[in-house]
């Protein structure tokens, strides 16, 4: 996704508008009637010109929770949400994995005032996903 330079408030404006978007107030058991719980297990990273950051964590899903699955990048400055992992669920659920691992590299850009640099961002997953 290339863009070009953009200020601070019209990039946050521009990532609120993409969280929006992402939420569409459906819930896990409308969508995966099937499905009992998932648990994420992710790391997160992110290195830059001013250091690096780094972050494990663990998101429970219940059959009630909103069926968005996005993880928010840890740069605060990049150009997109953070990394949606809404199709690796429904692949996993469509084949009736237990659990399923991988990693993913952030799509956005550094910042808003660095339209050509990628971001740096990266997560590690593990989700485990529990049947009815």
């Amino acid at each position: 996704m290339y863009r070009k330079h953009m200020t601070d408030e019209k990039n946050c404006k521009f990532k609120q508008m993409m969280w929006q978007n992402a939420h569409t107030g459906v819930c896990v058991e409308q969508l995966y009637p099937e499905v009992d719980s998932i648990e994420i297990h992710y790391i997160r990273d992110h290195s830059s010109a001013f250091g690096s950051s780094h972050r494990d964590d663990v998101w429970k899903v219940t059959p009630q929770s909103e069926a968005c699955f996005i993880i928010e990048c840890l740069n605060p400055e990049c150009s997109t949400i953070g990394f949606d992992l809404g199709s690796v669920i429904s692949s996993a659920i469509h084949y009736h994995k237990t659990e399923v691992s991988g990693e993913m590299d952030c799509e956005g850009q550094e910042a808003p005032d660095h339209p050509e640099q990628s971001c740096d961002g990266h997560v590690e997953y593990t989700i485990k996903i529990v049947y009815k």
